[in-house]
């Protein structure tokens, strides 16, 4: 099988109005990198990937019957949720914890292994969500982005005091309907993270073409279940469903993000 299609897990739906993605959805690392010289129980926990969100993001666009992409490889061996010149694009540490398998990985572009993992891993993953955005497009829709993601329900030592964070730039399209239509929840508003990182997924594939898409944080403590997953999938898809008409008049439209400046604006 061709290295790159195994590194990510796409879906075919009939439904073009969605397009469900998850970039953390993985704690996989090829055999050759020895899981980055780090322990079972780190590879395990959520240094390597978002606990519970593949489940919800399968869930999700079975419910919507949209396109899923996922990637099938863990943030530590590339995030692809950065942009090619962040510097925690493959992380050196995590949550305090040397990533041994990262250290000598320079940023440099003449780096072999930095442009390998670039090629084999996070290349291929943004190609597949641009053929399903192109693909839309081309069949005259629009597809709102769904980026499904989870955070651990503790942080340095605090209780993180929200159940499920709505995480949005100066898009907010989608985020205010979250925002205002899921009830008795501890919502985040651009909370436990904030949704304006410069070049992340949702910069590269909807805020800078104008796309509406929000990204969706679930506490990793009421994802413990599979009974929680799918009913966590039934409130987001509940959410769209009761504001179906508004969000199908979205149009593309560029708001810009507060991640640049003046004539970088996109």
């Amino acid at each position: 099988m061709n290295k790159e299609k195994e590194n990510i897990i796409k879906k075919n739906g009939v439904c073009e109005d969605y397009l469900v993605i998850c970039d953390h959805a993985s704690n996989n690392i090829p055999l050759e990198y020895d899981n980055l010289g780090i322990s079972k129980k780190d590879l395990e926990s959520h240094r390597a990937f978002d606990l519970g969100a593949s489940e919800v993001a399968i869930e999700l666009s079975s419910l919507l019957s949209c396109s899923l992409v996922m990637a099938n490889f863990s943030r530590l061996l590339i995030d692809p949720n950065r942009g090619k010149d962040d510097p925690t694009l493959i992380p050196k540490l995590s949550e305090g914890k040397i990533i041994k398998g990262n250290i000598n990985i320079s940023m440099s572009e003449d780096d072999i292994e930095r442009n390998k993992r670039i090629l084999q891993f996070y290349l291929p993953y943004h190609r597949q969500i641009d053929g399903f955005i192109k693909k839309s497009l081309d069949n005259e829709k629009i597809p709102k982005i769904l980026s499904i993601h989870s955070f651990t329900p503790i942080w340095k030592g605090k209780k993180r005091d929200i159940d499920i964070g709505i995480l949005w730039d100066k898009d907010d399209r989608l985020s205010k309907i979250f925002l205002n239509s899921l009830k008795n929840i501890k919502l985040g508003d651009n909370k436990p993270y904030s949704g304006r990182l410069k070049n992340d997924t949702l910069y590269k594939h909807a805020t800078s073409h104008g796309i509406p898409h929000v990204l969706i944080e679930l506490r990793q403590d009421l994802l413990k279940k599979g009974k929680d997953k799918l009913q966590w999938a039934k409130k987001i898809h509940n959410v769209l469903k009761e504001n179906e008409k508004i969000i199908k008049s979205f149009s593309l439209k560029k708001y810009g993000s507060y991640t640049f400046k003046g004539e970088q604006d996109v």
